[in-house]
């Protein structure tokens, strides 16, 4: 597996990116001349608020959704006897993250030897 970019560099590296997603969606809220006069900033940090979470679950669910597409080379092997496995349904997953409900279709493989399905492995828990 490869390791994870510290989350913390890779938000830093995107703030240019951010900044004029945040001018477009303004734009496609407002138009160009932004929020009415006497828009409340209760109203605009809610809708912003609203917005994060949006965007924040779409990223997760987007994520996950690709990795699963694409899982490691590892994954046809039977864990247990090393035979090849055969490509199983997907299963939907859901997950409850600090953002939301995030779901997908997780991949299977399944072994006829020893009668056991597997999704592909990770290193640790929690990757």
């Amino acid at each position: 597996m490869v390791p994870s970019a510290d989350p913390t560099s890779q938000a830093d590296a995107l703030q240019p990116t951010l900044q004029a997603a945040a001018k477009n969606l303004l734009f496609h809220l407002y138009g160009q001349a932004g929020p009415p006069w006497g828009t409340s900033f209760a109203d605009l940090e809610e809708l912003a608020l609203r917005l994060g979470q949006t965007l924040a679950t779409e990223l997760l669910r987007q994520s996950l959704a690709r990795q699963a597409a694409t899982p490691p080379p590892q994954a046809d092997a039977c864990p247990t006897c090393g035979r090849t496995l055969v490509t199983a349904a997907a299963e939907p997953r859901t997950v409850t993250t600090r953002a939301g409900a995030v779901a997908w279709q997780e991949p299977q493989r399944y072994c006829g030897r020893c009668r056991k399905a597997f999704f592909p492995p990770v290193t640790s828990p929690g990757h």
